[in-house]
């Protein structure tokens, strides 16, 4: 088999890209991901073009997160991104019930969603017991909804967990142990994701 190579520009960031696509033929399109913003593209060989590909929402998904007002930048942007992959978000703070408290709200949305999306960022230092270093967590809430997810997961028939932690932070034993997770990076716009988190999401999806 033989290899092409195509350079296009992406149509949301501009960022210039290089797709090497094993092939016998030169399909019409080719399904990927832009590797600078993370939107999943639809790129065409003959015009060496490409445009944002929006999948429609197929799968709902209850977000584990930060509650922060500092953290709402990332949050709509990662809900904003993974709407794009076909992938509606329930949040708690969006459930309109006065009543149950957090712990209801999270084991209905839980319950609810046909999988879990983890997005662990930096809230508060804590010394760890065993090397005496400072280490960053973040919120207990999400230890423990990561914590539910797994239990409800087991009785429920299985709930994907797919997570992203902020570098530095603690992932807790439970996540650590129990699925796979990747890192992100705040310390620049545009946030830095390992790419393979999306990749993982798309075929997840079955977009590709």
């Amino acid at each position: 088999m033989s290899k092409a190579y195509y350079e296009f520009t992406c149509p949301n960031c501009k960022n210039s890209l290089t797709l090497e696509q094993v092939q016998t033929w030169a399909p019409l399109e080719v399904k990927t991901i832009c590797n600078q913003c993370y939107f999943p593209l639809r790129f065409y060989p003959e015009r060496g073009e490409a445009d944002i590909r929006i999948e429609y929402i197929r799968k709902t998904a209850f977000l584990i997160h930060s509650a922060k007002k500092e953290e709402k930048n990332l949050l709509d942007w990662f809900r904003y991104v993974v709407g794009l992959y076909g992938v509606s978000t329930h949040i708690i703070e969006e459930d309109p019930r006065s009543q149950p408290d957090w712990l209801q709200k999270s084991l209905d949305g839980i319950r609810s969603s046909q999988f879990i999306f983890v997005l662990l960022t930096k809230r508060c230092q804590y010394t760890d017991p065993e090397s005496e270093l400072l280490k960053w967590k973040a919120p207990d809430k999400c230890y423990d909804e990561i914590a539910m997810a797994f239990a409800l997961g087991t009785m429920l028939g299985g709930r994907d967990i797919f997570a992203l932690v902020e570098k530095g932070v603690d992932p807790g034993r439970v996540l650590e142990a129990r699925a796979w997770y990747y890192i992100l990076d705040r310390e620049y716009e545009p946030f830095q994701v390992e790419i393979e988190f999306f990749h993982k999401i798309d075929a997840y999806m079955g977009n590709v």
